[in-house]
Parts: C-alpha cells; sequence; structure tokens
C-alpha cells in the first residue's frame, strides 16, 4: 500500500512540475576560463625600494627595506598568477521572455598578501554573481523591451558609461582585469528602428535602506543609426546622485553629464568620430566642506584607416581631453572642473590609467589618472597570419590645468605639464577557435611632472590563456 502510495504521490508530482519544465524553449550553458601570469615593476614609479606595486591606500616606502632575504622583502617586481572563471546559463522562455545568470570565481593563486595588507584569501574560491536578469521583449506594447536585474551597461563607445569593476572580497591584486563589470539595473528600451530610446535607474550603493546615504544613476539615451555610411549619432543625459558620505539627508555629491557622439564611414576603409560631453552639478569632498558647482567637460576624436591588404594592417589617431582642477584644497568654495569619470570603459593606458587610483605613487602630487589630463593616441594593427595579431598604443599624456607640488594649494610650485607616455604592446594567437594565447608588454615612462628618485620607469608582462566554451 505504502509504494503505490509513493507512486502516486510521485506521478502527481511529474504532473504538476511537467508544466513548468515545458515553459523552458531553450536553454544554453556557455562559459570561459581565464589563466594570468603577471610581471609588474615599478608600478610605483619609486627606485631602489624593494617595492613592485604598491596598493593606492598603502604607503610607497621611500628607502630599501633593511634586514636579511630571510626577514624583508628584496625585489623591485611583482610575480603573480591570476585565474578567472566563468559560468553563464542562458534561458528561453515563452512570450519572448528569457534569462541569463552569469558566475565567476577570480583568484589570485594562493596569495595571502598584498602590499603587507591580509587580503581575503578566505574567500579565495567564494563564487560571485555577475549577471542575474530577466529580459521581456515587447512587453505592454511591441516597441518595448523590459530588463530587470543585474547586467552590463554599456553605451556607445563606453565614454560615459560601461565600466563598473568589482572585487568584493579583495582577491586579486589585478583588479582592473575583474570581470565583475555589472550593475544592478532596470533598463528599458524602446526599439523605434532606426531610432532606439534606452531609459535606465541603477542602484551602486545601498546604505542603511533609505535613500539618504545612497549612490544611484539615472540615464537617458537616444541613438539614431542612419541608412548610409555606417554612421550613427547618439544623445545621452547620466545622471550620478551619490549622498555616500554626506551628512544624513543633507546633500549629495551629484554629476549630471549631458553629450552627444557621432561616428561614420565616410568610405569603407576609413572610420571617423566624435563625442562632447559636459559635467554639472555638486561637488563636495567631505562633509565638513563646503559644495562647490560643478562645471567639467570631457571629449574624444578619433579616426582610423584600414588597408585592404592580405595582413589587414589598420592605424589610427585619437585626441583625449578631460578637464581638471587646480584648487583641491578643501577651503575653496570656485567651480570644481575635474571630469567624473567614474565609470568610463576604454582603457587609456594599461599603466598609466591607474595612477593613484589602483597603485600608488611615490610622488605626492600627482592626482589620479582619468581626469585633468589630455592625450594623443596612436594605435595600430596587423595580421601576419589568419590566426596572430599584433596591436600596439602610443600615448602622450600632458596636464588640462597646472599641477603643483603641494596638491591641495595651487599656491605652491606648479609642475611640468608632462605627465608621460605609454607604449602597449599584445600579440594574439588563437591556437584553436576555442584557446587564445594573449601577451601584454607595457611600458610607462614619466613625464617630467615627476622628480627622482620617484621617476623610474614601469613595465608590465603579462600572459593570458583564454579558454571559451
Amino acid at each position: 500500500m505504502n509504494k503505490i502510495k509513493a507512486f502516486f504521490l510521485v506521478a502527481l508530482a511529474v504532473l504538476v512540475a511537467a508544466p513548468a519544465f515545458a515553459e523552458t524553449q531553450n536553454v544554453k550553458v556557455s562559459g570561459s576560463i581565464d589563466a594570468y601570469a603577471f610581471y609588474r615593476n615599478n608600478f610605483d614609479l619609486t627606485k631602489n625600494n624593494d617595492a613592485g606595486s604598491v596598493p593606492s591606500t598603502g604607503t610607497v616606502p621611500g628607502a630599501v627595506h633593511s634586514g636579511t632575504d630571510s626577514t624583508a622583502q628584496q625585489s623591485e617586481a611583482d610575480e603573480f598568477f591570476m585565474t578567472i572563471t566563468q559560468i553563464q546559463i542562458a534561458a528561453d522562455l515563452t512570450d519572448n521572455v528569457s534569462t541569463v545568470i552569469n558566475l565567476v570565481n577570480q583568484r589570485d593563486w594562493n596569495a595571502n598578501e598584498y602590499g603587507g595588507a591580509t587580503s581575503g584569501a578566505s574567500h579565495e574560491f567564494d563564487v560571485l554573481l555577475d549577471l542575474a536578469y530577466v529580459q521581456m521583449k515587447e512587453i505592454f506594447y511591441s516597441p518595448l523591451t523590459l530588463t530587470i536585474g543585474r547586467q552590463d551597461l554599456v553605451f556607445g563607445r563606453g565614454f560615459v558609461i560601461g565600466w563598473n569593476p568589482q572585487d568584493p572580497n579583495s582577491n586579486t591584486q589585478a583588479d582592473e582585469f575583474s570581470q565583475l563589470l555589472s550593475f544592478d539595473a532596470i533598463r528599458a528600451t524602446l526599439d523605434f528602428n532606426p531610432w532606439t530610446l534606452d531609459f535606465v535607474y541603477s542602484k551602486i550603493t545601498e546604505g542603511s535602506l533609505n535613500p539618504e546615504d545612497d549612490r544611484d544613476l539615472y540615464l537617458a539615451n537616444m541613438n539614431y543609426k542612419f541608412a548610409e555610411y555606417n554612421a550613427v549619432a547618439e544623445g545621452y543625459y547620466f545622471g550620478e546622485v551619490n549622498r555616500v558620505g554626506a551628512a544624513t539627508g543633507s546633500r549629495s555629491n551629484s554629476t549630471h553629464t549631458v553629450g552627444g557622439r557621432v561616428q561614420f564611414d565616410p568610405i569603407s576603409q576609413i572610420t571617423l568620430g566624435g563625442e562632447l560631453a559636459y559635467q554639472f552639478g555638486d561637488y563636495f569632498s567631505s562633509t565638513a566642506t563646503s559644495s562647490r558647482d560643478r562645471s567639467a567637460w570631457a571629449l574624444d576624436i578619433f579616426g582610423e584607416y584600414r588597408w585592404d591588404s592580405n595582413w589587414k594592417p589598420m592605424l589610427g589617431i585619437e585626441y583625449v581631453y578631460l578637464s581638471g582642477e587646480e584648487d583641491l584644497s578643501t577651503t575653496s568654495s570656485g567651480e570644481y572642473g575635474a571630469w567624473n569619470g567614474s565609470f568610463r570603459l576604454p582603457v587609456y593606458g594599461w599603466i598609466h590609467d591607474y595612477r593613484e587610483g589602483y597603485f600608488a605613487t611615490g610622488s605626492s602630487s600627482d592626482q589620479v589618472a582619468g581626469q585633468n589630463q589630455q592625450h594623443v593616441a596612436i594605435y595600430g594593427s596587423i595580421k601576419p597570419l589568419d590566426d596572430m595579431q599584433l596591436s600596439a598604443q602610443y600615448y602622450h599624456f600632458w596636464t588640462t590645468e597646472t599641477a603643483h607640488s603641494t596638491i591641495t594649494s595651487p599656491s605652491s610650485a606648479s609642475l611640468s605639464e608632462h605627465i608621460g607616455d605609454e607604449i602597449d604592446l599584445l600579440l594574439t594567437y588563437n591556437y584553436t577557435a576555442d584557446v587564445t594565447f594573449n601577451t601584454y608588454a607595457d611600458f610607462f615612462i614619466p613625464g617630467d611632472m615627476f622628480s627622482s628618485p620617484n621617476d623610474a620607469m614601469a613595465t608590465q608582462l603579462i600572459q593570458e590563456v583564454k579558454v571559451t566554451f
């Protein structure tokens, strides 16, 4: 009798569950494994202090560490390994509904500390959530697509928004290679081909479950694709309201960005484009300081030429302007002109772009990269073999506003406007359709803004093996 009851219970469970399983039309499982080997030398730009790189929150040693080899670090370089593993599941359901989940583990191999501070080694094998969203097409209204949950947000070339790197458990030293780039967001897309309208709300930081200590993003983007010349025009508003660190309910560190982008191919071998953006809002450095009006600019102009040749050579040139602020004192009440590029996607130098953001230098007068700078970049690539490509970028950086020997005092001595130069080389070899080898060689040469002993050339060599499935 018990067996009969068990049989009917199982049969009933199958009948109840069958309709739920039948709703799934298609499931795709994919993923990747990225293994890196790093060599980094003089990221702190300081000579002979036995430190390869120092976290931006750390202190750069000013002299050679004392002690014997058994009790002190005696290397100007860092060597370590890192692996990033991803598993993604995408499911198509009925009525134009789909879901995506992406899980990530990113870890330095058995690394217990970085820069003398204990890291999250106990979390080395944690699995983290990168993507988790549901997408509903033609919901309520035919052109409308609604995407809710943890998702990637990239608009245009990512000049304003596209990058949100995270390392919540401090498992990696090279956080710039993090694959956790997503936003918790609600996105509504209206597709009126050739017009596309996007409206996004994203929660970056949730404090004490009230709106007075949060960090929120708002975005409206309009894109138009022309029928000829592979041309596109785009206009956007991007708002960041950051109340983290403010006195509760009193004010916000707000950045409002308006801008536009155009890009087209006058002939099939040439691409030209430009983007201009302006920021306004309020800035304050701490709860003890008065607010300052923001007024900042950013400009990106580029051109590329592609030769019709077996080696597929390409050459490009780009100019980028990111406004800066000369007076960074906490007592100033004047306009604040430094560009806020917290979510910018493009990398302007694999070493320079993270100076004082991820890595500290021995200089006490250099500002965080990504603001108060201009640069000209010359870049190109060739494919000597069908499965091999060589890419190179050269950057020349200089300041927009005068930098000073005491960073918070505009009355202190002025520094040279030459920040430095960087050369980045990348060799890509596609061993198979699923396996790729990437070899990076990056060199940052400090300019006259830096002085001895804090003007050593920083170098980086990386070997990456990437497998996708």
